[in-house]
């Protein structure tokens, strides 16, 4: 059975219009499915009574979808000793391990032969009326299956060689009644934040509660003898290269379909927390089990959740496990739901410093701009106060930095200066001259941007320190001035943090200080490279643009550039490479409004978008123009380069917009469209 590596779009069932005659060929696209009864007939064997249909809620036929795409699988709700909620599943494929290919080197399976989860096979179909089917399952249900308990029945269908797909889910008690006992999962629409969406097993998987009904404790790997229990699969891969065993390099992999090989050892979840600045990890629990109803999570732990992402504990043994050696079903008693930060509950020690309740904040808020014309140093009044409004003084902040850049339309120039020195007026206002001077030729707007932090000891319930010197950074202000302009002109809002954040626990780089994206701009700009940090780098190799537009679109590409994408980082006193070509988006790149605001997407761009400055060997700079410094961003192969290219004339002038511009035939909606 293949791996699951995903999860999965919410599916919505739907009740269906006016039948058409079975055959009438009238369905349009898309794909809707219900289950809309099961029984168990007298020997035992499953009965699903189904609905499908187009997207418009016609009716289709088996002969409509994809072949042998219609499949059924059986499971029955278990209660553990720890009070955890369980699918066992009824049917089970007998599995035989075979060598498998990792790193060139071929290895033997760990399990010679093990039984698997899988759907039901062989079973009948019959038409009930148009739309409606029954299938009849050739597994035979156990003489002494429990009739009381919840028994679920998942079913998998798919469209358009796959395009479409859908989940089908139905709980019920074969002793009849309503169901009592249900199973808590992470909500599809939950992963699908990030996953935008996932699909597992050649997208056929694209529900949780599909997927954990095959993806049971009754489920491992035969070649690497991996758990692959939905819970303790799920959460081990999300950590993946934090695991403590790929820590001490053992890699985390699992083979799949046609001995294909996942390596999960370099997978970094967006929602962790690991900074400069913080040498562990910090996780955010609640980003995947995010519905407050559902709570199993934290009120029943188990140890197979536990250990899954710290594999590094035998609680067996108690190896790694501070008060020893516990019994399964005992882990309530000591971590429970909630309690102190850093403390044993599952809230508490899950707790990101950056956000606790024991820093006080910092408020940054730039209250005036004087001073901004052509040949004049700008005067900035801000004030600096607490989360609780009580006021601050410059000269207490641990950082403090300023930067004044221009023009708005588009960033060429982008100066920092510490501000810690500037003058307090009272109740944490305070007023700080620039010693840059705006050049005399400047032109247009300008603005003014504040971070900054103060360091803070984070401690545990006992008293020790848990984190030493953690920064307690302000959000990014960003005000603007007139430098020209009769009234200051905003640059433009290609993106906002609150699109970052939806996956990114809290994006914050450089060592927290950073944390909005029109702050993030001003430097990220035209001509910005990483140079300063590369100083120390030997070799013909040129510093790397660093330009927000293609420096975003290349991290979020990541492994599919095909190629290195090197970014010298870290403290300043000790830069490190960073290959950003390794990072593994979870999402789909052509929903381009998962991070931009709308329109500003669209051709053409505003007049006046500086081209992005690549530094060359010969420390020459290389002009790329504005269209498709964004563009190539994501479109690396060699056709799609060689298409812009030839797109530019001679004097950098972009013809892009005549096809792919708004309501033309490629405009970049339409050949994004999903």
């Amino acid at each position: 059975m293949q791996l699951l590596q995903a999860m999965i779009l919410f599916f919505v069932v739907t009740l269906f219009s006016t039948p058409t005659a079975r055959g009438q060929n009238t369905a349009e696209g898309g794909l809707k499915a219900e289950i809309i009864g099961v029984s168990v007939s007298d020997n035992r064997r499953p009965v699903v009574t189904f609905k499908i249909g187009d997207s418009k809620g016609k009716p289709l036929d088996l002969d409509d979808l994809d072949p042998n795409s219609v499949k059924f699988t059986i499971a029955v709700l278990k209660t553990g000793k720890d009070g955890e909620k369980d699918y066992h599943n009824y049917i089970l494929n007998k599995v035989t391990g075979k060598d498998y290919v990792y790193k060139s080197e071929t290895k033997k399976p760990v399990i010679l032969e093990t039984m698997q989860p899988d759907s039901d096979q062989g079973g009948s179909f019959a038409h009930v009326r148009p739309g409606v089917y029954a299938y009849t399952f050739k597994t035979t249900l156990p003489a002494n299956f429990d009739r009381r308990a919840t028994h679920v029945v998942g079913g998998q269908l798919t469209r358009g060689d796959r395009r479409y797909a859908a989940n089908l889910l139905f709980e019920f008690v074969p002793a009849g009644g309503k169901v009592q006992a249900r199973r808590e999962l992470a909500e599809t629409a939950t992963c699908n934040n990030c996953h935008d969406p996932m699909r597992a097993h050649r997208g056929t998987a694209r529900e949780t509660g599909y997927c954990a009904l095959c993806h049971t404790a009754q489920l491992f790997d035969p070649e690497t003898g991996e758990n692959l229990d939905f819970k303790y699969l799920v959460h081990k891969l999300h950590r993946g290269k934090y695991l403590p065993s790929v820590k001490t390099g053992r890699p985390y992999i699992t083979v799949g379909l046609n001995q294909r090989v996942a390596d999960f050892s370099t997978i970094v979840s967006p929602q962790s927390v690991v900074t400069e600045t913080i040498p562990k990890e910090y996780r955010n629990c609640a980003a995947c089990h995010a519905n407050p109803k559902a709570s199993d999570w934290k009120t029943l732990p188990s140890s197979a959740g536990c250990v899954s992402c710290h594999d590094n504990v035998d609680l067996r043994t108690g190896k790694n496990h501070g008060p020893g050696p516990a019994l399964e079903g005992t882990c309530v008693n000591c971590h429970q739901p909630e309690g102190p930060e850093f403390g044993p509950s599952i809230i508490g020690a899950h707790t990101f410093p950056g956000n606790s309740i024991q820093l006080p904040g910092t408020v940054f808020d730039i209250l005036k701009i004087e001073g901004g014309k052509p040949g004049s140093n700008p005067v900035v009044t801000f004030s600096l106060k607490d989360k609780k409004g009580e006021p601050l003084n410059a000269s207490q902040m641990n950082n403090l930095s300023l930067v004044v850049a221009w023009p708005t339309v588009d960033y060429k120039t982008a100066i920092t200066e510490d501000a810690r020195k500037a003058q307090p007026l009272g109740n944490g206002v305070h007023s700080y001259k620039f010693t840059y001077t705006i050049p005399a030729d400047a032109t247009g707007s300008g603005a003014v941007g504040v971070q900054g932090y103060r360091l803070f000891d984070i401690k545990r319930p006992n008293g020790t320190i848990e984190e030493k010197g953690q920064r307690n950074a302000g959000f990014n202000s960003v005000k603007y001035f007139p430098i020209t302009d009769r009234e200051a002109v905003p640059r433009r809002k290609a993106v906002k943090i609150d699109n970052c954040n939806v996956c990114h626990l809290k994006l914050q780089p450089h060592g927290e200080q950073r944390n909005n994206t029109e702050f993030c701009v001003m430097c990220h700009n035209a001509s910005h490279t990483d140079e300063d940090k590369r100083k120390t780098a030997k070799g013909p190799i040129p510093p790397e643009s660093v330009h927000y537009k293609r420096l975003i679109h290349r991290i979020h590409t990541g492994r599919n550039l095909g190629e290195p994408f090197i970014v010298y980082g870290g403290p300043a006193a000790k830069p490190v490479p960073i290959d950003l070509g390794e990072i593994r988006f979870p999402g789909d790149r052509r929903n381009c409004l998962k991070c931009h605001e709308k329109g500003a997407n669209e051709l053409p761009l505003p007049a006046g978008v500086l081209a992005t400055s690549i530094p060359q060997a010969d420390g020459a700079a290389k002009l790329l123009t504005p269209i498709m410094s964004a563009c190539i961003g994501c479109h690396t192969n060699e056709p799609a380069k060689a298409h812009m290219e030839a797109q530019v004339a001679a004097v950098g002038r972009e013809s892009c917009v005549v096809c792919h511009g708004v309501n033309r035939e490629f405009s970049v909606e339409k050949v994004h469209r999903r």
